[in-house]
């Protein structure tokens, strides 16, 4: 199969690349940066494209079968009015780049992966959510990822079977909230943020990589929570995280308005709260490599 990647340069795009590879199958990807190309082997080719000005080399459509597209500004920085639009902005970009010309040229592309996040539901430490939940927040995040969403479906209007892959907190040693939060714990300085009772729904980044590869070899059209179906509350994600790095857990519980004064709007990637089940992939069999916290962190950590 060849497929082509969007958000091959990024942390799950790079580790999918080579999964792929790996699985003898030929990948395409698309990068805004000349020197991001590497032409070094034929089941490997890099292509221009800039979806702020809706321009793409239709070259990386050829032969391809698949898409999967992970493009978008990183949400882990300051959310100011600049970055907030280009977080919103890049994500819409790409996919209406994608649109555009696989409705404008003759292409055998009959799937599609898109990425989204399980910000689209709304905080609340009560509510288990599922993929067939058609209540969402109304933050920015929510936002973000309802139009996100709204702008991938359209595939479907081109004959092509679409999948949405809503991503919880992906657990990875050298990226993401995992990574921010051991180099605080780690320090001896770990602390519940805000009460400490917020649901965490996450899953280690191997099952991503494996979870996307499902769908690409099955070519399921539907939505799909990415996330072990194993949530737990903050505390407890904080307790085994402290036992793992052996720090211990002494400081007070950091108020929630304090995180709010500091981060604003961003406050919401440790203080929201979502619980929420993977249904449809139980429903496709796949069996989770680590459906426990406690094996995530031993496996990331050993």
């Amino acid at each position: 199969m060849k497929i082509l990647v969007t958000g091959a340069t990024g942390f799950i795009g790079t580790a999918l690349c080579k999964e792929l590879l790996k699985k003898n199958h030929t990948v395409n990807y698309l990068t805004i940066s000349e020197k991001d190309l590497e032409n070094v082997h034929s089941e490997y080719q890099g292509f221009l494209w800039n979806p702020d000005k809706n321009e793409i080399d239709f070259n990386c459509f050829n032969g391809v079968d698949a898409i999967v597209n992970l493009a978008g500004h990183t949400i882990n920085c300051k959310w100011t009015t600049k970055n907030k639009k280009q977080i919103y902005e890049s994500r819409i970009n790409c996919s209406n780049t994608l649109f555009t010309a696989l409705s404008t040229i003759k292409h055998q592309v009959k799937y599609i992966v898109n990425a989204s996040a399980i910000g689209i539901y709304p905080s609340d430490e009560h509510s288990i959510y599922q993929e067939d939940t058609l209540v969402y927040g109304s933050d920015f995040l929510a936002t973000v990822c309802k139009d996100w969403e709204a702008a991938n479906l359209r595939f479907e209007g081109l004959g092509i079977k679409t999948a949405i892959t809503r991503f919880g907190l992906i657990l990875s040693k050298d990226n993401g909230v995992l990574h921010e939060l051991a180099k605080v714990v780690s320090k001896g300085f770990g602390a519940n943020l805000g009460n400490g009772k917020q649901w965490m729904s996450w899953i280690h980044f191997n099952d991503v990589i494996q979870i996307i590869y499902k769908l690409l070899i099955e070519q399921q059209s539907d939505i799909f929570n990415v996330v072990a179906s194993n949530p737990v509350r903050q505390n407890q994600f904080l307790k085994v995280l402290a036992v793992q790095l052996k720090k211990p857990l002494w400081l007070p519980n950091i108020p929630a308005l304090f995180i709010k004064i500091g981060l604003g709007e961003r406050s919401a990637l440790v203080l929201s709260s979502q619980y929420v089940q993977p249904q449809n992939l139980s429903e496709m069999k796949y069996k989770f490599i680590f459906p426990e916290l406690e094996s995530t962190l031993k496996d990331l950590y050993k």
